[in-house]
């Protein structure tokens, strides 16, 4: 275990190999939908539009065992991963510092040799609050007028969603995560 800062915020580096002895994949869909019905009134009327939207998640449970029998159960969503029993895994999970746990953010197939991301939380440890919040703040300000408010606000919303993406992408690009893992 080593630490990493990310964001000045100080994490330790978790990873377990391990064979995997057991793997299942499951996919969940949600389905919701809504309007419809109307009305007529003496040969006029309308009919509300109908919506559907569907998501699906993707389940992984995945079980490693290490050379000495210890074993490890990965529980993931939308990871999707392409696995089977027998290939040789590394899981990378990063834990704020003073917390118990964290997030996987990293697994490596060596069989396949393909490592898998999360980017979306690898994003998220590499933005800032303050910067979404002064965005939010321009419009408590009074001298300015709504249009330059909103651009602002708009440029502020920007960076902070830039910083995640530039700053998960710098992450992959160099190779730490894995590197130290020993992959």
């Amino acid at each position: 275990m080593a630490d990493m800062v990310i964001n000045k915020k100080v994490y330790e580096h978790h990873f377990f190999r391990g064979r995997v002895v057991g793997a299942s994949k499951q996919l969940e869909t949600k389905v919701s939908g809504g309007g419809g019905g109307g009305g007529s009134y003496r040969g006029t009327g309308y009919t509300a539009p109908v919506t559907i939207s569907s998501t699906t998640t993707t389940h992984d449970m995945i079980h490693l065992a290490d050379e000495n029998g210890k074993e490890q159960a990965l529980r993931l969503q939308n990871w999707d991963l392409a696995v089977r029993e027998s290939h040789i895994l590394t899981a990378i999970w990063l834990v704020k510092k003073g917390k118990a746990q964290g997030p996987y953010v990293a697994i490596h197939n060596h069989t396949l040799d393909q490592t898998d991301y999360d980017e979306k939380t690898l994003a998220k440890l590499h933005r800032t609050l303050w910067i979404l919040l002064a965005g939010f703040a321009v419009l408590l300000l009074p001298v300015l007028g709504m249009g330059l408010k909103f651009i602002l606000m708009l440029a502020g919303i920007s960076y902070w969603w830039y910083q995640g993406v530039a700053g998960r992408k710098a992450l992959i690009a160099s190779g730490t995560l894995v590197r130290m893992a020993g992959v």
